[in-house]
């Protein structure tokens, strides 16, 4: 099974994106984890063909809203980290092969110390119980609710980049003013929207795909798919 196959120069330009459009909704103390990123990216794609490379985006803090919950008024912040583990490939390809995950955390900023909630959005391994592209609420010592030794629940998810997972963090924590931003035609804006739009639409024509020839249930179809060489690869 190979995984999700991107072209680096892809990968690089929606980063680029992203640090224009995130102005404004990303602490700026933090805004260099995104050109960290970057670099690396780079790094790794110049590496041996074949071999796995370890790919981190160390913390990066949105700044308060107080959007997400405007019942109570209080302002909180996410901080966004994430670690994928990259093979390089022909052509400035590259391929998502192993550990995938965004991992995305909320804080109160009146309690600045204590995590609200914290969950991931991930690609699956070749022997992941859920959907490949899913959402992951995993818990640690500090959060029984959901201990490591359940794996459960992994929900559907559409995010299959970094990137895209920070959008749906500023989405969320952003209503308005993000909605409002993505419909710019400044900068690295329209480029965006193109290409969320057309990875998007693979993606669910992907899902529709496994609902043809059916042998089991659709749910059981869909936890069971897993990707196809190039989905992201071919205009």
């Amino acid at each position: 099974m190979a995984g999700f196959c991107f072209k680096i120069a892809e990968l690089e330009r929606e980063i680029i994106a992203m640090e224009t459009m995130g102005k404004g909704f990303l602490d700026s103390q933090t805004s260099w984890a995104l050109e960290d990123l970057r670099t690396h990216l780079q790094i790794i794609g110049g590496k041996p063909k074949g071999k796995e490379y370890n790919l981190k985006l160390h913390c990066l803090h949105t700044r308060p809203s107080d959007q997400y919950d405007r019942k109570s008024g209080k302002k909180i912040h996410a901080v966004i980290s994430g670690k994928w583990q990259l093979r390089p490939l022909e052509k400035r390809e590259i391929e998502f092969c192993g550990i995938a995950s965004t991992r995305i955390e909320l804080y109160a900023s009146d309690t600045p110390k204590t995590r609200l909630t914290r969950w991931s959005l991930e690609l699956g391994a070749e022997d992941s119980p859920g959907c490949y592209v899913h959402a992951h609420i995993l818990g640690d010592l500090v959060d029984p609710r959901f201990p490591k030794s359940v794996s459960i629940p992994r929900l559907p998810s559409l995010f299959v980049t970094p990137m895209s997972a920070i959008e749906f963090v500023l989405g969320e924590l952003f209503q308005d003013e993000w909605a409002k931003a993505t419909t710019s035609n400044a900068n690295n804006t329209p480029y965006w929207r193109e290409l969320q739009k057309k990875r998007l639409q693979k993606l669910l024509s992907w899902y529709q795909d496994q609902m043809k020839n059916l042998v089991s249930s659709p749910w059981v179809a869909l936890k069971k798919a897993k990707p196809e060489d190039g989905m992201f690869l071919s205009k």
